[in-house]
């Protein structure tokens, strides 16, 4: 069975263009959230299964209310919303949109280290996990920027690699480049489905994109094909691979 995946880090569906315009003009910051762009993003690569990062759950904000949901029901997919913690009081975290039904998901913490003596940006993370009838299972997570929480996520991902008896495909925004060491245990156990593309591409910031923070990992699947979609809807470029199960 071959299988389209993408990852993509939908900033809560930021129209990234329009950000930058109005930031441009100066005033008050503004979120010019823009779902049906992101809709359009996800159906322009017309994926079996998508992995979305920064994205809100159904709460008190309605501008940020149910995305994954919304999400679902304009592209007709199935869906599942994993809450890393609360952002404005809405649930914030990762979600996974499928063609086919889930057999079974749920959402595992990763440790937030207990001393934060790093001089950036905390926030607690997950990890997304979804199991499918068809007998393989897909984990999608967002890394901390801190070295210690990338460390505490890289850790839970591969514990729960290693829990599975079938293929499993990892993917997400791990906000680290390749050449990090704090990613080499994924590169050592995990087969970078980017090792495809035909030179290195970028996937941040989606206009003039200079870092490689976007992963999809393969195990006991093969990978046959990935891309990095020109596309600038969000700020990231949405990462592809075409994988047989």
């Amino acid at each position: 069975m071959k299988l389209r995946f993408m990852t993509y880090n939908i900033q809560h569906g930021i129209n990234y263009h329009r950000q930058k315009e109005l930031e441009q003009q100066g005033g008050e910051w503004q979120e010019p959230v823009d779902l049906k762009l992101m809709a359009e993003a996800i159906r322009s690569q017309d994926p079996d299964i998508v992995g979305l990062n920064e994205i809100y759950g159904a709460g008190p904000s309605p501008a940020f209310a149910a995305q994954a949901e919304q999400l679902a029901a304009m592209l007709g997919y199935h869906c599942y919303f994993a809450s890393a913690l609360r952002l404005g009081g809405n649930p914030y975290g990762n979600a996974i949109l499928s063609r086919f039904p889930i057999l079974e998901a749920k959402t595992v913490g990763i440790p937030d280290p207990p001393v934060q003596d790093e001089d950036t940006y905390y926030e607690t993370r997950c990890v997304l996990q979804a199991r499918f009838a068809e007998g393989f299972t897909v984990l999608i997570s967002h890394f901390g920027l801190a070295r210690a929480e990338a460390k505490n996520a890289v850790e839970t991902v591969l514990s729960l690699v290693r829990e599975e008896k079938g293929p499993v495909v990892v993917m997400g925004d791990f906000n680290l480049e390749p050449d990090s060491p704090i990613l080499e245990p994924l590169f050592t156990e995990l087969t970078d489905t980017a090792s495809l593309l035909p030179s290195p591409l970028k996937t941040w910031p989606s206009d003039e994109p200079g870092q490689k923070i976007d992963y999809i990992f393969v195990r006991g699947a093969k990978a046959l094909e990935a891309g990095i979609p020109p596309i600038e809807a969000s700020d990231h470029r949405p990462h592809t691979a075409l994988i047989e199960i």
